[in-house]
This record gives C-alpha cells, sequence and structure tokens, in this order.
C-alpha cells in the first residue's frame, strides 16, 4: 500500500451542523458534502437530482440553430452523415443522435474514423472516406471543434457543416453552418463539462423540442430511453461527475441496469455483470470492451453493437468486443513493461516531475490507456508516444489533479504539430526531430507547477469520524451521493487511535488483509485492505484512512471499511 499524503478538509462545525439540521442528515454524509462545496440551498438537488432541472437545451451554444437545420434536413429529405469518434463517448454519441433522427424520419448514417488509418477525430481523409454516399449535410459528435482542415474538405464536398464537440474551441474562426459547444462564451456553467455524448443529448433535446413547437414531429421521441448511452459515454470519458453530469449519469445508470437495448443486454452477460450497476462496472467492464474495437481496429462493431435489434446478433458483437479487449490487454501489458523500463533507464524519480516515453513499435491503440496507468502508478503526468504511418510520433498523455495538460501542451506549441483535449487526458503529435525539445519543456512545464510532495499520491479525507456515526442511516445515504466518478469520489473518512483484531491473508496471491478494526469507543467494523499484508502493517494502534462501503456476498450485504492508508496511531 502506497504512502499519500493526507488533506485532512477544513474543519467547520457550524456548517456541518447546518447541513445535518436543514437537511436531516447524518454528520458523516455533511462531512461529504461540506467538503464538496455543497451549502444547504444545493442539498436537495445534489442528492435527488431531478429531470426536471436539466438546463434548457436552447441555453446551448448553437443547439437550438442546430435543430433548425437538422428538421431542415430531414424535411428535404436530405441524407445526414453523423460522424463520431473511436472512443466510447464518441460511438454512445453517434448512436444517441442517430437514434433520435432516425425516430424522426432522417435518412441517417454514421461513420467512426479508424484510428490508425485515420488518425484522431475529424480529419481531410475520414472526410474523403466519409463522403461517398453523397450527403448533404454532415453533423460531427465528440469531434471537430479545431479541425480546420477538415471542415475546409467538407466545404469542397459540398456539405454543409454542424460541428457538437466538447473540446476547447482553437482561436481560428471555424468554417462551419452551426458550432455547439459548451466551451463556447455563454454557455451555463453548469453544462460546460459536459461529454461529448452529453452535448449530443442537449442537441437531440433541442431537436425534439424544436420539433414540438414547430409541429414537425418528436411527440413520439422518449430522450429518457436514450440515457443509458449518455451514462455509458459520460463517465467512460472521465469528466467531472457533477451538475448534469451528475444528473445524466444518476439517471442514466437505472436505465442501463434495466438493458433494454439487446447490445447492452449482451455485454453486461459478457462482463459478468447481473447485479446493481455502477459508474466502477463502466469503467472496468463496459467501456474497455467498447473502447476495444476501436482500440485494435475498425469501432464499427462498438456502435453495431449499440444499435442492434437482434439479441443474436448482439451477442456475435459482444463475443467479438470481449476478443478484442483480451487482445488489448495482452498488448498492452507489453508495452507497459517497455514502458516501465525505459522510465527506470532514462528518469530519476525523485527529481524528474513529468514522464515522455516513446518507441516506434508500439501499438498506437493502447498508447492512451497505458499513459493513464503510468500516471497512477508514477502520479506524476505521462506521456506515451509511437510513430504513425506518417512518420511522426503520435500518443496521449494523462495526467494528475493538479495540472492541467491543455495549459501545459500549450507551453510546449512550438514543438507540436497538434494537440488537444481535456486537462486530465490529451492527444498529442510532434515531428521526430522535435522530440527532445517536446521532453524538455514538457518537464519545465509541469516541474514549474509540482513540488515534491505533489510526486505522492493524495488523499482528500471528508473529515474525522467515529464508528458508532457508521450507522444505517449514513449507508442509505450512501447511495444518494453516487454516482461516483471524476469530482465526485467515493466518501473517504479518517479514523484514530484504532485497534486491528482478527486480521488474516486473504485472495488467491495472498497478498491482502481482512480484519476488524475496534475505535476507541469499542465499536468494530470489518475492513479490507488490498495490495497489504497483515505483517506489512505498522504496529498498533492505527490512524486509518478508508472508504466505507456495503460489500455484497453470495445475497447478504455488510458495511466494511476499505483502507487506503495506515499510520501508527500518535500519542
Amino acid at each position: 500500500m502506497e504512502e499519500h499524503v493526507w488533506d485532512l478538509a477544513p474543519s467547520d462545525a457550524d456548517r456541518v451542523q447546518d447541513l445535518i439540521d436543514s437537511a436531516d442528515i447524518s454528520r458523516p454524509t455533511a462531512l461529504v458534502l461540506a467538503a464538496r462545496g455543497i451549502t444547504r440551498d444545493g442539498v436537495e438537488a445534489f442528492l435527488r437530482p431531478a429531470l426536471s432541472h436539466l438546463v434548457d437545451p436552447y441555453a446551448l451554444p448553437g443547439a437550438r440553430q442546430a435543430a433548425e437545420r437538422l428538421w431542415g434536413a430531414i424535411l428535404k429529405g436530405d441524407r445526414i452523415l453523423i460522424h463520431g469518434d473511436y472512443d466510447t463517448d464518441g460511438i454512445t454519441a453517434a448512436a444517441l443522435m442517430a437514434w433520435v433522427l432516425r425516430q424522426n424520419g432522417a435518412d441517417v448514417e454514421c461513420y467512426l474514423p479508424h484510428r490508425i488509418d485515420d488518425g484522431y477525430g475529424l480529419t481531410a481523409e475520414s472526410i474523403e472516406k466519409a463522403c461517398a454516399d453523397h450527403c448533404r449535410l454532415l453533423l460531427t459528435v465528440d469531434c471537430g471543434i479545431t479541425s480546420y482542415d477538415a471542415i475546409r474538405a467538407a466545404r469542397d464536398h459540398g456539405l454543409d457543416i454542424i460541428v457538437t464537440d466538447h473540446h476547447m474551441p482553437g482561436n481560428e474562426p471555424l468554417a462551419a453552418h452551426t458550432i455547439v459547444d459548451p466551451k463556447l462564451p455563454g454557455a451555463p456553467a453548469t453544462i460546460q463539462d459536459l461529454a461529448g455524448v452529453g452535448v449530443a443529448f442537449k442537441v437531440c433535446h433541442a431537436f425534439v423540442k424544436y420539433g414540438r413547437q414547430n409541429g414537425f414531429g418528436g411527440e413520439d421521441t422518449d430522450l429518457k430511453q436514450g440515457l443509458d448511452l449518455v451514462a455509458l459515454g459520460t463517465v467512460a470519458d472521465i469528466v467531472p461527475l457533477l451538475h448534469e453530469n451528475r444528473l445524466l449519469v444518476r439517471h442514466g445508470l437505472d436505465v442501463l441496469a434495466r438493458q433494454q437495448r439487446p447490445g447492452i443486454h449482451a455485454l453486461c452477460e459478457i462482463a459478468n455483470i447481473r447485479d446493481e450497476l455502477s459508474t466502477a462496472d463502466i469503467t472496468y467492464r463496459l467501456a474497455p470492451r467498447l473502447n476495444a474495437t476501436g482500440r485494435m481496429g475498425d469501432p464499427i462493431d462498438s456502435l453495431r453493437l449499440l444499435e442492434s435489434d437482434s439479441m443474436v446478433s448482439a451477442f456475435n458483437l459482444a463475443r467479438s468486443l470481449d476478443e478484442h479487449n483480451r487482445q488489448r490487454q495482452l498488448i498492452e501489458e507489453e508495452v507497459v513493461q517497455s514502458a516501465d523500463a525505459q522510465i527506470a533507464a532514462l528518469y530519476d524519480l525523485s527529481r524528474n516531475r513529468a514522464i515522455v516515453v516513446w518507441n516506434e513499435s508500439w501499438h498506437q491503440g493502447v498508447v492512451g490507456i497505458v499513459a493513464s496507468r503510468l500516471t497512477r502508478r508514477y502520479h506524476r503526468p505521462s506521456v506515451v508516444l509511437t510513430r504513425d504511418a506518417n512518420g511522426q510520433y503520435t500518443g496521449s498523455a494523462r495526467s494528475i489533479r493538479r495540472v492541467n495538460l491543455v495549459e501545459i501542451l500549450e507551453h510546449c506549441r512550438g514543438s507540436l504539430v497538434r494537440y488537444g483535449g481535456h486537462a486530465m487526458a490529451a492527444g498529442l503529435s510532434l515531428e521526430p526531430a522535435m522530440l527532445p525539445s517536446f521532453c524538455q519543456e514538457f518537464e519545465s512545464a509541469v516541474s514549474q507547477i509540482l513540488g515534491v510532495d505533489a510526486m505522492r499520491p493524495l488523499l482528500d479525507i471528508a473529515g474525522e469520524v467515529q464508528f458508532d456515526e457508521l450507522k444505517g442511516q449514513f449507508f442509505e445515504e450512501l447511495s444518494l451521493l453516487q454516482p461516483f466518478g471524476h469530482s465526485n469520489p467515493e466518501p473517504v473518512f479518517i479514523t484514530r487511535q484504532v485497534t486491528p483484531e482478527r486480521c488474516s491473508r486473504i485472495g488467491a496471491d495472498r497478498l491482502h488483509t481482512r480484519g476488524q478494526l475496534r475505535d476507541a469507543s469499542g465499536v468494530r467494523l470489518p475492513f479490507i485492505a488490498f495490495g497489504r499484508t497483515p505483517e506489512a502493517m505498522p504496529e498498533p494502534p492505527w490512524d486509518v484512512v478508508y472508504t466505507p462501503q456495503m460489500n455484497r456476498y453470495n445475497g447478504t450485504e455488510y458495511p466494511q471499511l476499505r483502507l487506503l492508508d495506515v499510520h501508527r496511531a500518535e500519542g
């Protein structure tokens, strides 16, 4: 178990008590809400987010204009081409948009770029391929906001273009009919962090609203049935699960759990998901399989799975995705081992604040996930690069909470051919000759932000509690704090002066510990500590940092504490 920096939220007893009194919640829940900046006026919306709280879709810049143009295409009988992307966010966005448009009479084709043949997002190459079907209107989802060359190529083909994206716009004007992006000026703060599929949902909402207002249609479209796709793409894209994202995912998980789409049902069966479905199931079971086709080749099978209306076809596609995912895991492990060896040879981890690794033979489809693993393992921003068909180094960057990758890459722009993404994840390309200067610039930019302590993982602790406060009421409220994910993690608490009892090794490799903890008042709770044996624990008594959870096993459930870090108690 890795040593962490313990960051205990400032104590504000009056504010916590105000939350307890006004919302009738337990003290541990009030500590979590206070640590996340929730006031008494926002408690109800946070704990019980309702679809009626959705922001008017017309408030999203460009959404109303996009709706008008889409209805115009339907009324004229023009074919609409939806250009998505090869990750779960882009695939679900394309599936959602196509479903809603087709329900209302649209002639729609979908195109998903090939990661290796076409490159990232909307490119001139993908436009050349996609325009073979003589479409009149190009609608992008999860891409296009900085694709200047591709937009020009689309216009040369006589296409009208609606760009829907959630990435940061560039500095140049984009020659599109309509641009829809929550990063544009004027977007309400609560929707500025939407995923690509979240933006697609808002456009669909605007489309249905406009159709109903003007008598074109939309009355039979139940957008709630598309929230399973919104939950999948939003969680997979690791955007903050706050505000409207949290609302959409909360309700989307309910739809997803019903497995109403044959493809979702088949994928859940293949991934061995049969009980309650959580964001962790999306992150670790569903999204990797949906992403696998895009990582290893053509993502179209993932789109076909989501669109399938046949259970037989869905299971065949799900098995194919599962096999792609197994291949991805094997290749990924080889790349991780090679990257680790390179890091050991090139970096002094007591001094270097960032990691850049590269190899011409690494598979382009796994560099992003390898960057994520390196960032978690070494707790610093990581870039993983390989050679593409054009001879450039291309790859992915992943970051930690304190470092905004877009800002860091802006400092390195002189060495880059292209870059873009989010604060936590980005893509980039550069000429081989610029690799040394990029490595220096990336390290320098990160070093200006991160100190020595930042090289250790941070534990955000909501507050100090005693075990008798972790009662039935709190565990009932724990479900109201969900969905957990980026910016809304599982609650973390600290309890001091606890004594371990009945500790034993568990797991196939016997590297984990299960036992009980007794606090100073004598209350006992079971605990589990992954990655640490009883012999590796300090001498008791302990101060422990943990997340409480309900352990469900063989039809029973009971509270337990998942230990995140343990120190010998002081005093």
